[in-house]
């Protein structure tokens, strides 16, 4: 199962090191407009999303202004060292975020910005690949398995349509989508 997993991982980098800047960004503009529409329909007070931070990531730079625009309230992602669990801090723009963990963007840890109720919101979930039955492969380190477990909202996987498939290797603890947002359809489960 590990050695599936790691061949697919490799697969799914390809793929999108693969997609040229252009369609890149329309893939990720399109995305973009499928998670604000999604965001109108279900209205979230918080939104959980993380920070995208590289090429092989779909870009939430949009969809994170975009929450903050609407007044939600919006918390990113803080690798916490040593471990592979994440704290979520709120954050009021993009400019409070600075390279951490990995090379990511994260949030300057203020206990009064600390986020501990996770019985709601939406959490925009990253990921290499999804299937058509709403599971996801991560990028392998079960930071997101290990926070969804805990998570009581509604969660959104977002992936561009070339690392989507029909079913991927999937294990007891992997997270399953209540919707996967590609760039050219939301599939709801």
């Amino acid at each position: 199962m590990k050695e599936h997993k790691k061949q697919l991982r490799t697969e799914c980098k390809n793929r999108r090191d693969a997609m040229d800047k252009a369609q890149r960004f329309e893939a990720d503009r399109r995305i973009f407009r499928s998670a604000a529409k999604l965001m109108e329909e279900i209205k979230p007070e918080i939104l959980f999303c993380y920070v995208s931070s590289s090429a092989l990531e779909v870009n939430t730079e949009s969809v994170i202004d975009y929450a903050l625009e609407k007044g939600m309230t919006v918390a990113v992602p803080k690798c916490v060292n040593g471990t592979n669990e994440m704290e979520f801090f709120s954050i009021q723009s993009r400019s409070e975020l600075t390279k951490g963990s990995y090379g990511i963007f994260e949030p300057e840890v203020k206990e009064e910005c600390l986020v501990t109720d996770f019985s709601s919101g939406l959490c925009i979930v990253p990921g290499l690949a999804f299937d058509m039955g709403g599971r996801r492969l991560g990028f392998g380190k079960g930071y997101y398995d290990r926070f969804l477990e805990q998570f009581g909202g509604y969660t959104a996987g977002l992936c561009y349509e070339c690392c989507m498939f029909d079913q991927i290797p999937y294990e007891q603890h992997d997270a399953v989508m209540d919707c996967i947002i590609t760039e050219n359809s939301i599939l709801y489960f």
